[in-house]
Formats: C-alpha cells, sequence, structure tokens
C-alpha cells in the first residue's frame, strides 16, 4: 500500500495491479456485510483539469442487495472475499497518476435509521408527522439517506514520470 511507481522496464506497456480483500468479521452481536465489490481509482491530469475514473475489478455492484428500512433486514448476496487483477489500459508514461483500491460492502441501515427503529419510529410513522415524537423529526427527513455503505480504501500509489 501507498508508495511510488518505478519507471517501467523497458517493454512494459502499463502497470498491472492485484488487489484483494476479505470481509470484516465484525464483533459480537453485530456482524460485518458482505463485500459487494472492488474498484480502482485512478487520477490525473488532462488539460489542466483533474480527472478520476472509477473501475470496478471484483464483485457485483448490481447484485440486488438492499436494506428492509423497517427491520433493516438485509437481503442480496455478497462476499466474504474478493480478489482480482487490473492492467491499466490508458496508461502514458508521460503523465503524473494516482491509484487506489475502495471495497465497497453491501448497503446497511445508517446508525441513525436504527435509532430511529428503536425509537418506533418507521415509514407508517412518518405518514403522520404529528405522531413523531419531539426530537426525532429528522427520522422522516427524506434528505437524509436511511442505507450507507461502508468502505476501506488503500494509500494511494502515485506515478510521476522521469
Amino acid at each position: 500500500m501507498g508508495g511510488d511507481l518505478p519507471p517501467p522496464p523497458a517493454g512494459a506497456t502499463s502497470p498491472v495491479f492485484s488487489v484483494a480483500a476479505m470481509r470484516d468479521p465484525g464483533v459480537a452481536g453485530s456482524n460485518a456485510g458482505p463485500l459487494q465489490r472492488i474498484q480502482i481509482i485512478k487520477g490525473w491530469v488532462e488539460g489542466g483539469q483533474e480527472q478520476e475514473a472509477v473501475i470496478e475489478v471484483a464483485g457485483n455492484p448490481a447484485n440486488g442487495a438492499s436494506v428492509n428500512l423497517n427491520t433493516c433486514a438485509t437481503t442480496g448476496t455478497g462476499f466474504s472475499s474478493l480478489c482480482g487483477v487490473w492492467q491499466d489500459p490508458d496508461f502514458d508514461a508521460d503523465e503524473n497518476a494516482f491509484y487506489y483500491a475502495r471495497v465497497v460492502e453491501n448497503p446497511s441501515c445508517r446508525w441513525a435509521t436504527r435509532q430511529c427503529l428503536a425509537a418506533g419510529i418507521d415509514q407508517a410513522t412518518c405518514a403522520d408527522p404529528s405522531s413523531v415524537p419531539a426530537g426525532f423529526a429528522d427520522c422522516c427527513n427524506t434528505d437524509f439517506p436511511k442505507t450507507v455503505q461502508e468502505r476501506a480504501w488503500t494509500s494511494p500509489i502515485w506515478f510521476q514520470p522521469q
């Protein structure tokens, strides 16, 4: 993780990245979610503008994983571990670039959603705003996402032309 890519060896066309991740085992009474995917994020400057590309390397972003917002129960498949290899098809040895990997879990309830449910406030309660207890109005605020996808990422790897 992290560091600088050395100059490419003679005959090499672009760097190759190998990535692997394992599911967090969680803690007693709270399992971590299954992994959904691994991505490589590449950044560079082109024409004076910062650019970024997100490349799906392993897993399945369309795995059907979802969350029941009335119970926080999760559904859908996921992975205990993922690994993949990616070679940058657009590598330019004359261009500064950085790369890092990002691992994304299946969606789960946000902590605030869990607090709302524990207080007995669900989607049906929100249909009648007068029934929402004081201090819990944000449980019904549609501007606040009810789910989250936990993520982990690596330190960047930098490439600087010689």
